[in-house]
């Protein structure tokens, strides 16, 4: 709550602990990492039997194909876990529970109006040994805004809605070096939240030339593959395309003493390769690929009050009992499809064959739940319970059931047939889960006239066909930026998905040349921009517009929806790691894990 301490028409708020909103739920990424886990995954063991804690000791990791290191390029879990622990923005969510707190910023003042947020920061610097400065804030928020290399442009300027007085400008200034003021064009209901995403991170004014106004200290590529600066509780070490990356502890982090000596991360894309290195002890914390989850090995011992389940697993296969921790994400997973070359019959037809539970329970082991709308259950208009009723009554495709009979129907309605047979490439994660689902599905479509060949591609090569339009149906996921509908749902903004854009926020080209329903998304999603206020009555009108794109993609399928998923994470005894939150473990500082004396 906002409380007015003053008549000179600004309203404070002093960080104590933190400012809260949506506390919960669900699974990968801004655009993914691995699929069937989460490895940045851990815990908050008390460590009974361990030896003493090794300060120096080295956390060992598992991790999918990083792509990059600069944070206004970065678009996937993997980069992100490597991004969020080398640099600090104003805002953070602590351990990636959707709860934001202050982190580079001490406090902060909001105009009456809501369109002035003027921050305070901390006394902080730069690996490179420079002060934290209102000023590097400005040249960051530029380049995120600007930059070529920015994939998060639409987030400033329209989510966010920071001014722009005139062409190359900014509404951000140094109102001194420890005096950061931004201005909004109008007020947003989630500022302290977006501010928290990685993105929005402080890097040296200048550390590379690509806005205007800097030739830049280092090449761009230099900075975004083997030198990247930022403040946060570890340096960056060294990074080996497709195989490691590692970072340091940063002795002099303005958030205090780090608990360990650095992190390693193995680049590990193969399930069962992964599975056979966490069984070896290479690494400490880790995620259990679904052909290796025996559900039977879990032991609950407790709930939490964000709904997280904490106990055991075990035995592993070798011989030891694993730590276990269960977290509801804000994510779903789904099946995306390029509707300027599948057509809507074809997309349908796949929704009518697919049943979401019988996935999530046969595939991929009760991990998650079964998704109806691409809003995850905890921050659906109205909650789960909402959300639920919405799915059961209004579902078209059938729900918890595949209907056959509809999917052949509407492919012969269409002309298709036992000698005219739509031929689809399905492109997916290197998954042996995501194929299991894959083959189920192409053997239900092969009575409905769909011959489905399916293909694995690692996740920066299905990602990079995907931003060219060269996919036509493929699997991906996304896990919350910010804890709101209007944070997933832009990935159902048609004009967001034209893959002859610069950087389309998802590959699916939806417009009205290929869906119906097209122009009542587009439609809904102007509503939700235009009704960006933290009141009562903007909140409705967007609550409306969710609800709306929901069912304007179930009519035309660009995306269908399969599970919100659990992330679980499993550790040795001789780890202590605090519990992730919804936004998933790939939003959480490892600085505060111990590592303590072991065989």
């Amino acid at each position: 709550m906002t409380t007015n301490n003053s008549n000179d028409g600004v309203s404070r708020r002093t960080f104590l602990q933190g400012t809260g909103s949506v506390a919960a739920a669900a699974a990968v990424a801004g655009c993914g990492g691995r699929a069937d886990s989460d490895p940045t995954a851990g815990t908050d063991g008390e460590g009974a039997g361990r030896g003493e804690p090794v300060p120096d000791a080295t956390l060992n990791l598992i991790n999918s194909t990083i792509t990059t290191l600069d944070p206004v390029a970065a678009t996937d879990t993997a980069s992100g876990a490597i991004i969020e622990n080398v640099f600090d923005g104003l805002m953070n969510y602590p351990n990636g529970v959707a709860a934001v707190e202050s982190l580079l910023a001490t406090d902060y003042e909001t105009s009456d109006d809501f369109t002035t947020y003027t921050f305070s920061l901390a006394d902080a610097q730069f690996h490179n040994g420079d002060a934290v400065t209102a000023q590097d804030f400005v040249y960051s928020l530029y380049r995120l805004a600007f930059s070529d290399n920015s994939r998060r442009t639409r987030f400033i300027l329209d989510s966010l809605g920071v001014t722009r007085p005139a062409e190359g400008e900014l509404g951000v200034r140094a109102v001194d070096d420890e005096t950061l003021e931004i201005q909004l064009q109008e007020p947003f209901h989630a500022v302290l939240e977006m501010l928290a995403y990685s993105s929005f991170a402080a890097v040296p004014e200048g550390i590379v030339g690509d806005v205007e106004g800097y030739e830049g200290e280092m090449a761009y590529e230099t900075f975004a593959q083997s030198d990247p600066i930022g403040a946060g509780p570890y340096e960056f070490e060294d990074w080996t395309q497709g195989t490691s990356a590692d970072i340091t502890r940063f002795d002099d982090y303005h958030g205090g003493d780090v608990s360990n000596g650095g992190v390693h991360w193995d680049v590990i894309e193969d399930d069962q390769a992964a599975y056979n290195h966490a069984m070896n002890r290479n690494a400490d914390v880790f995620g259990l690929p679904t052909a290796q989850y025996d559900p039977a090995k879990v032991s609950v011992e407790r709930t939490d009050d964000r709904g997280r389940e904490h106990g055991t697993y075990g035995d592993l296969r070798n011989g030891l009992t694993a730590n276990y921790l269960a977290v509801p994400e804000i994510s779903v997973f789904y099946v995306g499809f390029n509707t300027a070359v599948v057509p809507k019959p074809v997309r349908q037809a796949f929704a009518y064959a697919t049943d979401q539970h019988l996935l999530v329970d046969e595939v991929f082991k009760g991990r998650g739940e079964p998704a109806y709308h691409f809003t995850p259950p905890s921050i659906y208009p109205g909650g789960a319970e909402a959300y639920a009723d919405h799915a059961r009554n209004a579902y078209p495709y059938g729900y918890d059931e595949s209907r056959l009979d509809m999917a052949t129907q509407i492919m012969e309605d269409a002309g298709y047939g036992p000698d005219n047979q739509f031929r689809i490439e399905w492109t997916q994660y290197e998954s042996d889960t995501w194929r299991r689902m894959a083959q189920i599905l192409r053997d239900q479509l092969a009575s409905a006239h769909i011959e489905m060949e399916i293909q694995q591609a690692p996740f920066s090569t299905l990602t990079e066909r995907g931003r060219n339009g060269n996919l036509e149906a493929f699997t991906l996921g996304w896990i919350a930026d910010w804890p709101a509908p209007d944070n997933f749902l832009q990935l159902l903004n048609p004009p967001q998905t034209d893959t002859s854009m610069d950087a389309p926020i998802s590959f699916i080209n939806w417009s009205a040349d290929t869906g119906d329903a097209a122009g009542r998304a587009t439609d809904a999603y102007g509503t939700i921009e235009d009704n960006p206020e933290p009141t009562d009555a903007a909140q409705q009108a967007r609550e409306r517009a969710y609800v709306e794109i929901e069912e304007a993609n179930w009519e035309d399928v660009g995306m269908l929806n399969i599970y919100h998923s659990l992330g679980e994470r499993f550790w040795y005894d001789w780890v202590d790691i605090d519990p992730d939150g919804g936004m998933g473990g790939s939003r959480q500082k490892l600085d505060d894990v111990r590592i303590f004396a072991h065989e």
